[in-house]
């Protein structure tokens, strides 16, 4: 009897191998076995390493780190209490840096206007005019919360400078352009650069400027820093096309030319920067030009940031959408078919792209029945080609669908299948287009992205940074359909960026899953504050968990969009900076596990016994 019970139990029971480890603590491993890219949480680890492993490799803002930890059994919970999360993080100085930079030229107009950057909080701008009329020419509006750098420089009629400074304090509320009117039309060239590390508040230490008489040489004023390790810029002018050699020791930023109508009726600018070592006078800077004419000069020394920073990063923690597997195919009849993808069980919310190569209208895609159309883009007029992105919830699945064509056509087609997400509102937001993949805006924590690149020609597609290529398939040598898929999860809801790949996509959808109800355990913000290493925890209190076979628990921690207070990372897997995630106490019912450890020292008949036996008779 009581051998005939185990036989019966071990044969029902988890295997030794599946036994999930209960420990609470998850430290943060240099490996990506469990969830590729992702770094591993691993539970009952020690890291020996003396030298921790940083996330992101390079300190900055603007970044997502997540660690993710081992399967969990069905049956296992973790009970509702306080979750911690022990980050060794740094935070330093990343210095002044020149972001970006753009121009406009006119050979007549009342005034200009430059598109804006993309810009973080903090970012500084600096904007030159430099127009013909001198005096007799005037500024008549401005942007709003620009402020005038010193003063306007004029040599008498010929040519003025201006140059304007602003402080992106909300890079959210930016406008898409500025503009400055003249009130007169002349020949003109305005330049503006976008600059990060600079003292928002103060951000130009000093600034002279002159004119200059007709000649070859244009110097800059020397001026005197009153802060160590600023940035000086020189503007340089005159009153006619030149070809411009900077002064010795500067780079060059900019050197233009309006040569468009005539050379001694035009303006030309050059502009150069020096990064500066301790305070005192930076000496006078000569640019020289190929031909002699008058001129306006101005330097200015710009301030960085010399106060510590405190940076804000966001950890999360939730049980994230996975990939249950995908599926993918070629064709090139006016058929496509699509296996489901292994695995896949009800429930699952599955997506389907598929891209057809260059085709003549008329021209229809027609899907099997219970596929929803999420996004198509397909240009073109009388030759088309195109992307259309489907989903469906999984009941039922049959071993495979056909996409059917209105005639022969190369396809590329690829079914991917997902857990955790909500199949009441799978599609948080949508978007496509045509080239580079623009940044939309997520309204959830824990969104999975899914971009889905198509190309009209033979490639292999590199995917966008911090997303994992699913598929790179391609149909045909000429009127080609190349399709690839890509994911990532996606911790704080709201834009997403650029996620353009390599080669920038013929057309492209990018689409967000919203998790399901419970997938998102709760968040922290850390306060890191530079620039050493040091221990920082956050608590987040969750709920009560009872896991899938299959979930995993994952930490989210993001930089944010903040270059004026964030050059942090993460610090982990070093023997003196164990970051780790600490949890409620994880259980696993007697049922799977708890029994499996009893039947060592419990035979089995007497269990049953214990449970089985009729109350005692009064």
């Amino acid at each position: 009897m009581g051998l005939f019970a185990n036989v019966v139990f071990l044969a029902h029971a988890v295997p030794a191998a599946a036994v999930t480890d209960n420990s609470s603590v998850f430290t943060f491993e240099n490996s990506t076995t469990f969830s590729p890219p992702n770094a591993n949480m691993r539970q009952n680890y020690t890291p020996s390493a003396g030298t921790a492993t940083t996330c992101p490799g390079t300190a900055g803002y603007t970044w997502q780190c997540s660690w993710t930890s081992d399967a969990f059994t069905s049956g296992q919970t973790m009970s509702a209490g306080t979750a911690q999360v022990d980050l060794y993080a740094s935070n330093t100085n990343l210095g002044i840096v020149r972001k970006s930079q753009g121009g406009i030229g006119y050979t007549s107009n009342n005034g200009w206007t430059l598109s804006r950057p993309a810009v973080a909080n903090g970012d500084v701008l600096i904007a030159m005019g430099t127009f013909r009329g001198g005096t007799g020419v005037n500024v008549t509006s401005v942007p709003s919360g620009w402020a005038l750098v010193g003063a306007r420089v004029d040599n008498g009629t010929s040519v003025s400078m201006v140059v304007y400074s602003h402080v992106a304090s909300d890079a959210s509320s930016e406008p898409s352009s500025y503009q400055w009117s003249l009130d007169t039309a002349v020949k003109l060239f305005a330049y503006l650069i976008d600059f990060g590390g600079l003292d928002s508040s103060n951000p130009i230490d000093v600034e002279a400027n002159q004119g200059t008489a007709s000649d070859t040489s244009h110097t800059a004023p020397s001026v005197t820093t009153t802060v160590a390790n600023g940035r000086l810029l020189t503007y340089h002018s005159t009153a006619y096309c030149v070809t411009w050699t900077p002064p010795i020791g500067m780079t060059q930023i900019v050197d233009f030319s309006g040569c468009s109508q005539g050379a001694s009726s035009n303006v030309d600018a050059e502009i150069n920067e020096l990064t500066l070592g301790a305070a005192g006078p930076t000496g006078t800077k000569t640019a020289t030009s190929d031909t002699a004419a008058v001129g306006v000069t101005k330097s200015i020394a710009l301030r960085p940031t010399t106060t510590p920073l405190t940076c804000a990063l966001p950890a999360q923690l939730s049980k994230p959408i996975q990939l249950r597997s995908v599926a993918s195919n070629t064709a090139a009849t006016s058929a496509l078919s699509l296996n489901v993808p292994s695995g896949v069980v009800d429930g699952d919310v599955m997506i389907a792209a598929v891209a057809h190569g260059l085709v003549a209208t008329p021209f229809t895609t027609t899907p099997p029945a219970g596929w929803t159309l999420v996004h198509q883009v397909e240009p073109g007029a009388t030759n088309v080609f195109g992307i259309f992105v489907y989903r469906r919830v999984a009941s039922g699945e049959p071993v495979s669908y056909s996409w059917t064509f209105s005639s022969a056509v190369n396809s590329a087609g690829a079914i991917s299948a997902y857990w955790n997400v909500d199949t009441s509102g799978s599609i948080d937001v949508e978007t496509g287009g045509q080239g580079a993949v623009s940044s939309t805006t997520t309204t959830e924590p824990g969104d999975l992205l899914v971009l889905s690149s198509m190309s009209t020609s033979t490639t292999t597609f590199t995917p966008p940074a911090g997303m994992t290529e699913r598929i790179d398939v391609a149909s045909g040598s000429s009127n080609v359909a190349s399709l690839e898929l890509a994911d990532a999860v996606q911790a704080i809801g709201g834009a997403t960026g650029s996620k353009t790949p390599t080669p920038s996509p013929s057309t492209w959808v990018l689409l967000a899953l919203r998790p399901t109800a419970g997938s998102f355990l709760g968040s922290a913000s850390a306060s890191i504050t530079g620039p050493t290493v040091a221990l920082t925890s956050v608590s987040i209190a969750t709920p009560a968990v009872s896991f899938a076979s299959g979930d995993r628990l994952q930490v989210d921690v993001t930089g944010p969009n903040d270059q004026q207070n964030c050059g942090a990372a993460v610090s982990y897997d070093g023997t003196a900076q164990p970051s780790k995630l600490t949890v409620a106490a994880l259980v696993v019912s007697e049922g799977v596990v708890g029994l499996l450890f009893l039947a060592a020292a419990l035979p089995m008949g007497a269990r049953w016994w214990k449970r089985r036996r009729p109350p005692l008779s009064r």
